[in-house]
Formats: C-alpha cells, structure tokens, sequence
C-alpha cells in the first residue's frame, strides 16, 4: 500500500479548521437519510474523476474519448486536491470514473476522504464484479451512500446499453450492498431506447431494499454524440416525468428525478421546491478530472469552457473565456433573448454551446431548469424538505 502523508486540521467540538461543521474525532459519525437537497453554497459539492478507465463502452456515457485515454489520477495528487477543494468548502464528496473501483487505489481515496474532513462521502459505480471486491473491502460507514448505474428495468434493455451479462451482476451486487446495510441506490439514464420499461427499476428498488431510484435524461455530449437517436425530446421527457410524478406515491423506495425541460406552470413548483436557477452561477459544485480540469456543469465537459485547472495542488482558474462567464451572462439577458426569463430564472447558457438553440426556442411551453437540478417524484404530503 502507498503511504500518504494527509493534513492533519485541529478538531474543534463545534467545527473544524476550516470552519465546516464536523462531529470530532472519534464520535458516531450520523448517516442521516436525506442528504440530497443541500442549499446552494460555493463549492459544497465536489466530484472527483479519480480514473478515466472503464471496462463498460456504454451507448450513453458522457466521458467520451476520454474512456479510451484512460488517464488515472495518482494518488498523491488525489490527496491534494481533496484537501484543496475541502479548504475551499466542499463536504458533500463524490468519488466517479470512468469505473471508480478500478483505480489501484480506491478503498485508500473513501477512506482517507473522510480523514480530510468530508462529512458525505459517494460513490457511483457499475457495479460489475471489480466493484464488487472493492466494496468487500469496505464498510458501509464509509459512505453516506452508493449509488449503481442501472439503464433499464429488464436484461435485455439494460444490457442492449451497457454489455451483455451486465445487468445480472449489477443486480447481485446491489442485492449484496443492501443486505450487508450499505445505503444502495440506483441512477438510471432514460431513452429512447429503454423508457418502455426503465420504471420496472421501482418494483426492482423496492424488493432489493434500494433506499433512492433517480432518473435523468440521456444528453448528446461524450459518447452521446454518436448516438443522438437515442435523445428524448422536451416534451418527450417532460411527459415521462409526469407520469413518474404519478407512479412514485405507490412505492417504498424514494424517487429523484432531474427535470431538465419543464412547461412553464410546472415552475412555480419547482420554484418553492428551492430551485434557483443555474446552479453554475452559484458555484454550488465542481467536478475535477485526472488531467486536473475543473467544471462546473457536467453539460459542458466536452468544451473548452472550464472553470479551473489543477496545477501543483493550487486551483489555477481560467481567464479565457470559461464557464462562470457564460452562466453569469444570463443574469443581464436571459439565454432565450428574455422572452420566458420569468419562468426559467434566465434558462440554461450551456444549452446554447451544446446544442446550437435554446430549448425552449422550439417548444413554446417548454422552458429549460438547470439539469443539475433535482426534484422529488411524490406528491405534496411526501415531499422532502
């Protein structure tokens, strides 16, 4: 095992040196049930790519070519950068690849997580049988929770995007994860090809004794770019949210969904829910990469408008042009020249760069939400707060 020298902040009972609540060292540390909605604050949330590899090609994935560079961050600079965006706010951590668990150093980056001070720990993961030998190795305290890449309600949907056999193994080592008490939950990206039968994911959450399902819409950025058949229309998605909203009440398992598109009466909802607008321009999260470039919106990793690079453990930012600019320059004239700026808080910059047009310029009632943004699919007296 590599030895790696980590700061060592002076715990306080209330807080620690970085002036972020922390429970001290040696206490039960709480694994509330909601961790979710987490007001908007400057860089609370922080994504971490610590490798780029992956054993999956699948149709949807939002890496790109950069699965084929496969760059893995090593670990001393993963420490790094932990304690650099930790100092600069973040406690909510989310470990990602490519597949995260094939980084040699995997069960050494969560544990050390929290040793640095970050109070939510996450993973994502195809949970493929690599993952599963990491996750043997740990405990479920070491996460807040685990979350599985699951697209589609059936084998044969499921494995048409991700491999043949794929979905079988994800299933077991769910089942595995929620019976050894970890906080298992699957995320799902909906298309074309498998919205037929991607709700049966609700009656599967619900027999494993997965704690969440999320659904979000396949986007045309990374690998998408060559299969844009596979994109749902606004309005598509929008209807399939509807019916999502209609569908949850019925089931044990919780259920997120990110509303991407919405019709204009559905934003006074959205509105008291919290939703802000474009949580780029509130630098609520950042996502950073094995060669060290940092975004803030996941919609425009194959650009370059990124916000930060990581040079020598210091956040060098970008003075080109970058993605603070574009965010913030809704603020004096909405993305869509103004005509629904009411509705959509000044709608999505990025949708432009992405997708050449606003996606509300084709639909009339369509106004975009910041697809970072997530809703809760019940009804009123369920709602979280």
């Amino acid at each position: 095992m590599t030895h790696v020298s980590l700061p060592n902040p002076q715990v306080r009972a209330a807080g620690d040196s970085y002036g972020h609540a922390r429970m001290p060292r040696g206490a039960a540390v709480p694994r509330p049930d909601r961790i979710d909605r987490i007001p908007y604050g400057r860089f609370r949330n922080v994504y971490l790519y610590i490798t780029e590899a992956c054993q999956l090609r699948c149709e949807h994935c939002y890496m790109g070519e950069r699965l084929e560079r496969a760059l893995k961050m090593p670990l001393p600079k993963i420490v790094d950068t932990l304690a650099t965006w930790r100092k600069l706010g973040g406690n909510k951590l989310t470990i990602l690849g490519g597949e995260p668990t094939l980084h040699p150093h995997y069960c050494e980056v969560i544990r050390l997580s929290r040793q640095l001070g970050y109070e939510h720990v996450i993973t994502t993961t195809n949970a493929q049988k690599p993952a599963l030998r990491r996750f043997r190795q740990l405990e479920p305290d070491d996460f807040a929770y685990v979350q599985v890449s699951l697209d589609g309600g059936s084998r044969d949907t499921h494995d048409a995007v991700r491999g043949r056999g794929t979905f079988d193994e994800a299933i077991e080592t769910t089942r595995e994860l929620a019976e050894r008490g970890f906080d298992a939950r699957i995320i799902c990206t909906v298309n074309e090809a498998n919205e037929r039968d991607v709700l049966q994911l609700l009656d599967i959450a619900d027999v494993l004794g997965v704690s969440l399902v999320k659904f979000h819409v396949f986007s045309t950025i990374g690998t998408g770019h060559g299969n844009p058949e596979l994109a749902m229309t606004p309005p598509e998605w929008v209807k399939f949210c509807d019916h999502l909203n209609t569908v949850a009440p019925q089931y044990k398992t919780r259920v997120w969904y990110q509303p991407t598109y919405a019709r204009r009466d559905q934003m006074e909802r959205y509105a008291a829910e919290g939703y802000q607008g474009c949580i780029g321009r509130t630098l609520d999260r950042i996502s950073i990469f094995p060669d060290g470039r940092c975004y803030v919106c996941s919609y425009l990793f194959d650009t370059e408008l990124h916000f930060a690079e990581m040079v020598d453990g210091q956040v060098q930012l970008n003075h080109g042009v970058n993605e603070f600019e574009l965010f913030t320059s809704a603020l004096g004239q909405s993305s869509c020249g103004g005509c629904k700026s009411s509705a959509c808080m000044g709608g999505c910059p990025a949708e432009e760069v992405v997708l050449g047009q606003s996606s509300c310029a084709a639909y009339d009632d369509i106004v975009p939400v910041c697809r970072l943004w997530k809703s809760s699919a019940k009804d009123e007296s369920q709602a979280e707060e």
